[in-house]
Order: C-alpha cells, then structure tokens, then sequence
C-alpha cells in the first residue's frame, strides 16, 4: 500500500478493471485453495534427456498423423507415467479418513488450458491397458470436448494423478498443485537443447524438466524418489512405449 508523500491517507493504485470471482475462477479458486489445505505437498525436479522420446516420436508416430491422430509429447508422458506407477502403486492412491487407499486403475487427468483461461483436467481412464495411439486418440478428443465446453461430469471425474504441461508455453520447469483424491502430479517443462557430458566429451541433447509433486503424509521423498527414476528411466529409454 503506497503513501502520501505529504503525510495524508494512504494513496490506492488505479483499478483497470474488476473481475468477479464466480463460475470457473470460483471454482478454481476453491480447489486450489482445498489442495493447500488437504496436503502437505512437496516437489521434487529433475532435467530428464529427451533424444530417445524425440527420435520416437518422430519414427514411430509421426506418421500416424497424416491419418488423423498426432501424438505428441504429453501423450507420450501419460503414456511413461502411467507404466512408472504400476511399478509403484502407492504413489497412485488418495488418503481417505484414517487410511490410504491405493488406487488398482491407473487414470491420468490431463489439465487442458481453455481460451478464456479456465482449466479443466479431463481424465484418460486405464492408461496402463492402452497404447500409445489410443491414449493420443481419447486425448485428442477429451481436449476438443473441453475447447467445446461439451465435457460432461464423467469426462472430469476418477483421475488417480493428473499431468500437466506447461513446457508448450515456454516454461522450465513448474510445480502442479496436487487435485482432491490424489497423491501426486507431475508438471512437465519445454524441451531445451543444452551442452551435456557423455563419454568425457560435451554433447548437445534435448533436454526437459519434470516436476513430481506429492503428499508427504502419504509418500517419503525415497519413494517419490524412487517412482521418479523408473519415470525418467522410462523416458530415456522409451522403447518399451507401444
């Protein structure tokens, strides 16, 4: 609060406009709000080497494009984040009253950004039962729906964790806030070409930050740890990806 020079009252900058919290800002105000309350969250980042999942990318799915389905880099990531939790369930799970519960779906809200600034996290259920390909299909139509406002309640609802990627705005590395009835969210960054050493020589190779937050009361930094290195294991050496 700025001061009158002169000893007067307090001088109030100018208001440009004023925009009412109601509708999705009240939502999303009130489920940010709860997530700080419900969680003791924590967040671990690593830089992860891309150049397997670009030449994959560009290999294997590419060419599914020119028929009509385009996979990209967050589908890619659904698709390694979803196989990292099966080989560590407890990070897919919620706390409910006095226990945890740990989830046997694997389902990945994928937050998509909408014109006006809304977000939503429509969910792709059962990732870990479904190619690469049909995860970029139930993606690609779950964000349309969104951009269309024709999501239903169903569309939004039983994701276990959820992603999001800031890295297609330019952003490094970001730090997601973890949603009601979950234990965790990975935030993903943009892909930065950087000088690395490999074999004593330095090398340039794409790389990405990934963010993992999770529930303290729930998951140690070992284990968060631990599910982040079979992650990054997974995306350094996607060939296992289908």
């Amino acid at each position: 609060m700025a001061t009158d020079k002169s000893g007067g009252p307090p001088v109030e900058p100018a208001v440009a406009q004023v925009i009412p919290i109601k509708g999705w800002r009240r939502i999303m105000a009130e489920r940010m709000a709860q997530s700080h309350a419900e969680h003791a969250q924590v967040t671990q980042m690593r830089e992860v080497d891309v150049e397997a999942l670009v030449q994959l990318r560009q290999s294997r799915f590419a060419p599914a494009a020119s028929a009509g389905t385009r996979v990209t880099y967050t589908h890619l990531l659904v698709a390694a984040l979803a196989r990292a939790l099966k080989e560590h369930p407890l990070v897919n799970s919620c706390i409910v009253g006095e226990e945890i519960h740990v989830y046997a779906d694997v389902n990945v809200a994928m937050a998509v950004a909408l014109p006006d600034g809304a977000l939503v996290a429509p969910v792709i259920r059962n990732v870990d039962r479904k190619t690469v390909a049909q995860v970029a299909a139930e993606a690609t139509e779950l964000a349309e729906k969104a951009r269309a406002r024709r999501l239903r309640p169903d569309d939004l609802a039983g994701g276990t964790i959820t992603l999001t990627n800031a890295g297609m705005y330019g952003t490094d590395f970001v730090t997601p806030l973890i949603s009601a009835g979950q234990n965790a969210a990975l935030g993903v960054g943009k892909i930065v070409a950087k000088p690395v050493v490999r074999d004593g020589a330095i090398v340039i190779r794409p790389r990405m930050g990934l963010s993992l937050a999770y529930d303290h009361r729930v998951l140690t930094g070992a284990v968060a740890a631990q599910m982040f290195q079979t992650l990054q294991t997974i995306v350094e050496d996607p060939s296992g990806l289908e």
